[in-house]
């Protein structure tokens, strides 16, 4: 027979579980809030109407992020994937001025799409162009402590942003 100071200890248990759980749940959403507050009062550049109209709202669809690698570079599987992998960490540091967008990324499955560019120049030309649409993106420079020279554009990130838009200014190009 189960006695009664085990069934006090498992509904004790459980009890503090729940607790906590509901406590740490109301504990991050109100970090959450604060935090997207004290960006909002910081040195960053407020953005304008036309970017908040694009990019805050949940009617655009899904959103993603795209990874564009510099082809010419010859880079070994390896470094591809350390160089997207700080892409897209700096993409997501820069996108936290935007909390809705990027909770809505995060939420959909944060969708990351490598593409190719057989040049620098065109690396520019992409990037220049997502700039012009107001996108985030984060430009990768490698150390060259390893396979390329020091100071080479290796990955440009774009996004998250909602697909139609990543699209229009990525569409064109051929899967890595």
């Amino acid at each position: 027979m189960i006695e009664t100071a085990q069934i006090i200890s498992v509904a004790a248990v459980l009890a503090s579980f729940l607790v906590g759980y509901k406590y740490g749940n109301r504990l991050s959403n109100n970090n959450a809030g604060k935090s997207a507050n004290s960006r909002e009062s910081s040195d960053q550049p407020s953005s304008n109407e036309e970017e908040e109209n694009v990019f805050s709202d949940g009617g655009h669809g899904d959103c993603k992020m795209i990874l564009v690698v510099r082809n010419d570079l010859k880079m070994g599987k390896g470094k591809i994937a350390a160089q997207c992998g700080h892409a897209a960490v700096g993409a997501v540091e820069n996108a936290r001025k935007n909390p809705n967008l990027l909770r809505k990324w995060r939420n959909s499955g944060q969708a990351k799409i490598a593409v190719k560019v057989e040049s620098e120049e065109k690396m520019m030309e992409v990037y220049k162009l997502a700039k012009q649409k107001k996108l985030n993106c984060c430009l990768i420079r490698d150390a060259g402590r390893t396979q390329i020279e020091p100071n080479s554009k290796t990955v440009l990130a774009i996004g998250p942003a909602p697909n139609q838009v990543l699209d229009e200014v990525t569409g064109r190009l051929k899967l890595l």
